[in-house]
């Protein structure tokens, strides 16, 4: 029940969705020969995409599930969900995946070696590489395994149940091929791929009709006629057929050795099916007899749309031949959504041909819109935004806020003088503009672009870059000098705020402190000019406040030589220099004068840049020593009270979730490591983690802070995971690709 209010919540926020102008405008019930721009547009596309899958699960979840989670049904499904949740911005879609997963318990349907029983494979072959948890294909693999080992040697008449062992079907070649293919990928096991290869030509002699380029559904049609007298081949199994080629060549290397094949195969279907669409846009439930099924029918049509702009896409089919056909298709489909986004005119579940309606729906032809859906994007966002910036998460973590960096040559390689002058960056799907900031490290030529965006898990934003004056950003990441206030540099950004200590504090002893201290904020204004102004920040007037006591220790997070039990210490830094400030990031370096680290002098420079949306600081400790190696220990001061503690050494991963201090609430402080670290531990003062460092070379690592007044994060749990995951995120960072 709890899982059920859970999804009901997430799908009220579903119906929020921008749908684009034309979303609630009823759908057109002539055949249009030209579809409208909109139409055609990447944002109209996937707010159509959104719109469709909204209503379906919108419409499991009032009526619950028609068949079994692990049926094929829902399988096709799900291939037209996974890629809707790689273009959308909204994470549901790829979560409520994962929650069919869980509810399958990552198993496939009960009768094993039925082809339609495992097309839920292609999901969890799917969500594998970005998850990578192997109970998500465990069991799929060892079924893959043992269909493997089959020795396949029965014919494939339509008898004695084979279809509950052999692909005898036409349909079976989208259900079971692919999911074999993506688990290779998946796995990079080649034998899955192979045995798909090999079973395909074996269905593919049985069934393929040579002369007319098309499959027959199985062994029971090769006599069966029309009212007219033609064969019988059914629109919505040959649309099967070219999905699934689709979706296999995708997990085919090019360098396949029977790749060639399959695409000629490709090649034959994709010109007999071109040459079938109706005057209405679609492809009715009988390709050689439409008149006898005279309605339309989407779920067909949505295969074929699909396949033919995959080939397209990946110029196996050319753009002149086929672009026509693909666009009256897909305006066709756009034209049987209903105003609420149920799609209409899906012929119920069938193997042959037969009637439908405008009231006929399946989540199979859903599965079938959104496949179609995506490479209509894929191909005009190609087509439209030359030079543009993909970003993509490899991962399952959903990167909201997430500060990407390009190097300033790449991003402006392609841009023309006057956008260069003067550009702003901006989300195709959605047409919003994406904050962004020059960075100079202290120069006077910008180094490179940062842009902060959000990408759900396993998704991709599309952004480009156009003339123009960028919107204002609000400053999100600040930081100064404070002469004021003893010498102390300080920095914020909109979720903590941090300092360190300057020469002028050591005339003062009773107030000396070494480490890095950390201002508790609820705001996500900048607040440290403001409080240094009051002086009054050890009080909490509304937006946070400082209890965090450092003293001479290395506070939250600070990196020290060591060595025989002995934290080496410096002085305060000595000189400072601003490198970048805001509105996302900021940078700056503190230079320490010479001490002594036992008998090595040592010096150092700490560069500590601090982005917008992160917990967590970057701190690049860069020391100059004569030698090769220094041991250092980088450390978070412990309370006599009881606190929750996290030394994760093989993630590299120090936590810490202090115990309650009074009113003023619970911190959290952690260290994140780029490799493991082995030798973490605990001592009377510290959190320890021990490391080597080089002369002339930055000892790199991250160190931050939450509040639990500051609603983020709110206990130890959540404060780990965020640290647990910020170092996932760090060892596997969004890609950029730069077309």
């Amino acid at each position: 029940m709890k899982m059920k209010n859970i999804i009901a919540g997430s799908l009220l926020g579903l119906s929020a969705l921008h749908f684009g102008p034309d979303a609630g405008a009823a759908p057109q019930k002539t055949a249009v020969t030209a579809p409208s721009l909109n139409t055609l547009s990447a944002q109209f596309i996937r707010g159509y995409m959104e719109k469709v899958a909204s209503w379906q699960w919108q419409s499991i979840e009032r009526k619950g599930w028609a068949n079994p989670q692990t049926n094929w049904t829902n399988g096709a499904m799900y291939t037209g969900m996974m890629a809707l949740s790689q273009v959308t911005d909204n994470p549901f879609y790829i979560q409520r995946l994962i929650q069919v997963g869980r509810d399958n318990d990552w198993n496939t349907g009960p009768d094993r070696f039925f082809a339609d029983e495992y097309c839920v494979g292609q999901l969890y072959a799917q969500l594998y590489p970005y998850y990578k948890d192997p109970v998500m294909i465990d069991k799929f693999r060892k079924l893959a395994d043992s269909i493997v080992a089959a020795p396949h040697t029965e014919p494939l008449d339509w008898k004695n149940g084979i279809h509950h062992r052999e692909w005898a079907w036409c349909d079976a070649l989208f259900m079971g091929p692919p999911a074999l293919g993506y688990l290779s990928a998946a796995t990079g096991d080649p034998r899955y791929l192979e045995t798909a290869d090999k079973l395909w030509w074996k269905t593919t002699d049985f069934l393929f009709d040579k002369n007319d380029s098309l499959y027959y559904r199985d062994a029971r049609y090769f006599d069966q006629k029309e009212n007219n007298g033609a064969k019988v081949f059914w629109s919505r199994g040959n649309g099967w057929v070219m999905g699934g080629l689709a979706r296999l060549l995708d997990n085919m290397p090019a360098g396949y050795t029977n790749r060639a094949r399959f695409v000629d195969l490709f090649k034959k279907m994709a010109y007999r099916v071109a040459a079938l669409q109706t005057a209405d846009g679609t492809w009715h439930a009988s390709l050689l007899d439409p008149d006898s099924y005279p309605a339309k029918e989407t779920s067909g049509t949505g295969f074929y749309v699909y396949a033919l702009m995959w080939g397209v896409n990946n110029g196996i089919l050319p753009e002149k031949d086929f672009l026509p056909v693909i666009h009256k298709g897909w305006q066709a489909l756009v034209d049987c959504v209903q105003p609420n986004g149920k799609l209409g005119y899906v012929q119920v579940v069938a193997a042959a041909p037969g009637k439908a309606t405008a009231d006929d729906s399946e989540v199979y032809g859903v599965g079938a819109f959104l496949l179609a859906g995506s490479e209509l994007i894929r191909y005009n966002l190609r087509q439209n935004s030359p030079g543009d910036i993909t970003i993509t998460n490899p991962t399952g973590l959903n990167r909201e806020g997430e500060i990407v960096e390009i190097p300033y040559d790449q991003f402006t390689a392609k841009l023309n003088k006057d956008t260069r002058k003067s550009f702003k960056v901006v989300d195709l799907l959605s047409d919003q503009e994406i904050p962004y900031q020059l960075i100079y490290e202290g120069g006077k030529t910008p180094k490179a672009v940062l842009l902060q965006v959000s990408v759900t898990p396993a998704g991709s934003r599309q952004l480009g870059i156009k003339a123009g004056t960028p919107a204002p950003v609000a400053a999100k990441a600040y930081g100064r000098f404070v002469p004021e206030r003893k010498d102390d540099y300080a920095w914020e950004n909109d979720r903590m705020a941090y300092r360190m200590y300057g020469a002028a504090l050591e005339k003062t002893p009773k107030e000396m402190a070494f480490g890095i201290d950390v201002w508790a904020k609820r705001t996500t204004d900048m607040v440290i000019d403001n409080w240094y102004k009051l002086d009054n920040y050890h009080h909490d007037n509304g937006q946070g406040l400082d209890y965090y006591s450092v003293g001479l220790t290395l506070g939250a997070g600070d990196t020290a030589p060591y060595g025989k039990d002995t934290i080496y210490f410096p002085k305060n830094y000595r000189q400072w220099k601003r490198l970048d400030n805001g509105p996302l990031r900021t940078t700056f370096a503190l230079s320490y004068d010479t001490w002594q680290a036992g008998n090595i002098p040592v010096s150092v420079t700490k560069t500590i840049s601090l982005d917008a949306g992160s917990q967590l600081n970057k701190m690049q400790v860069q020391y100059t020593f004569k030698g090769d190696q220094l041991p250092v220990v980088t450390g978070i001061v412990k309370r006599k009270e009881p606190g929750a503690v996290l030394l994760d050494e093989k993630n590299g991963v120090m936590g810490y979730w202090e115990p309650q201090h009074g009113e003023d609430g619970t911190l959290g402080v952690g260290c994140v490591f780029p490799a493991p670290v082995p030798g973490m531990k605990t001592d009377n003062v510290h959190l320890l983690s021990p490391g080597t460092a080089g002369s002339h070379q930055p000892y790199v690592y991250y160190a931050g802070a939450a509040w639990n007044k500051g609603g983020r994060i709110t206990s130890a749990e959540e404060w780990f995971k965020y640290l647990e995951t910020f170092a996932q995120r760090i060892k596997e960072p969004l890609k950029v690709t730069i077309q």
